[in-house]
């Protein structure tokens, strides 16, 4: 006798595409609602969902106030970052809808309206990585919350393999060299028109995933014109006790690469991304001898693993939102400086766990190059 998939209620836009051909291996989709009627039919039919209830109007609170949500075991939003995602998180929050909710972007990248929804979260934990306690014994009292910030770096195995890797190196880590020019695995988001600023942001988050928050951050951003391109890109320092972390970080630039190589006593370990096999590629040097090993996994599919991993021992702990809102801020102040050599802080402890950081940027002005 087969196995009786667990339901959930999935609301999403054209990243639906990625999504739903995994949630469908382990979940059944009950209720769909996409505002875009011709999107939401070539889901119905490119996978079979003709037992799933899809929306007859646009409106997405409506649908979700009309359902009975009794067996709907996950909320899943698969949406790029954008006003109505916001909309949709703030509602489902104040009215407690769902038990869990996964989202695979971040909601808003205001500041401001994220320290909301995480104030309105009121089990959440600032000063913590767990998020919310799901046992099973408080389910029939409080309705509390699952929210996953999808990741396209830190949900890839790999970097835990270098996080682990890291002990190897001896006892100090001298330099960390990181180079990207563009992002593997990455859904682009529709919402968001600086791809640099949320690159930068997945790159703060990864260094602060490996090496913990950084004393301070300093970075220039510049951009180089070529004949029929212009090349943005950020360079940048993040500085520890004993370590210093250079970033250069570029978009629009036709070059693939992402390339992480951490430097130690006992030799290196670099994590590359191999464009033949499409994957990300660990090498580890220790005098002579090197020790590659290629990681094929998706993504998507870690970060499903993850969520069904949390479902059957109904207790998650998020490694992710705290380290996303701290990027988020360095990032932002890297970005405010708007041309002009500024100095930032944090006024206030709630805006951004990383209070204590000194935050400085150089702007430089655009140069030209010819061919």
């Amino acid at each position: 006798m087969s196995r009786k998939k667990p339901q959930l209620f999935l609301i999403c836009d054209s990243e639906g595409f990625t999504w739903i051909p995994l949630l469908t291996v382990e979940w059944k989709i009950k209720y769909l609602f996409c505002s875009d009627a011709k999107m939401k039919r070539c889901f119905v039919d490119t996978f079979g969902l003709y037992d799933t209830e899809t929306n007859t109007h646009d409106n997405v609170l409506k649908f979700i106030e009309k359902q009975n949500l009794e067996n709907v075991h996950l909320l899943f939003i698969a949406m790029s970052t954008s006003k109505l995602h916001e909309l949709i998180l703030e509602y489902i929050i104040n009215q407690k809808k769902f038990y869990y909710i996964f989202s695979s972007n971040l909601p808003t990248m205001h500041m401001e309206k994220l320290s909301k929804l995480k104030a309105s979260l009121k089990n959440f934990n600032i000063d913590s990585d767990i998020i919310y306690d799901v046992k099973a014994e408080f389910k029939k009292t409080n309705k509390q919350f699952y929210w996953n910030i999808f990741n396209a770096l830190t949900n890839q195995r790999v970097f835990y393999n270098l996080k682990t890797t890291l002990h190897e190196l001896g006892g100090h880590i001298y330099g960390v060299q990181i180079e990207c020019t563009f992002m593997p695995f990455l859904t682009d988001n529709e919402g968001i028109e600086n791809v640099l600023f949320y690159k930068t942001v997945l790159i703060i988050s990864l260094i602060e995933f490996l090496f913990c928050k950084p004393k301070s951050v300093s970075a220039k951003c510049y951009s180089v014109k070529g004949e029929n391109i212009t090349v943005k890109s950020i360079a940048g320092s993040a500085l520890f006790d004993s370590l210093n972390c250079h970033f250069n970080i570029s978009d629009n630039s036709s070059n693939r690469i992402f390339d992480v190589k951490v430097f130690g006593d006992n030799g290196s370990v670099e994590v590359s991304y191999n464009a033949e096999h499409n994957c990300f590629q660990l090498l580890r040097c220790m005098n002579h001898y090197e020790y590659p090993s290629l990681f094929v996994e998706s993504a998507h599919e870690s970060a499903l693993n993850e969520l069904k991993y949390f479902v059957d021992e109904n207790l998650y702990t998020n490694k992710y939102l705290n380290m996303y809102t701290n990027a988020i801020h360095t990032a932002l102040c890297l970005w405010k400086s708007n041309g002009e050599n500024i100095s930032l802080d944090s006024k206030k402890p709630d805006e951004c766990a990383a209070i204590d950081a000194e935050i400085r940027v150089e702007a430089v002005k655009n140069f030209s190059i010819t061919a």
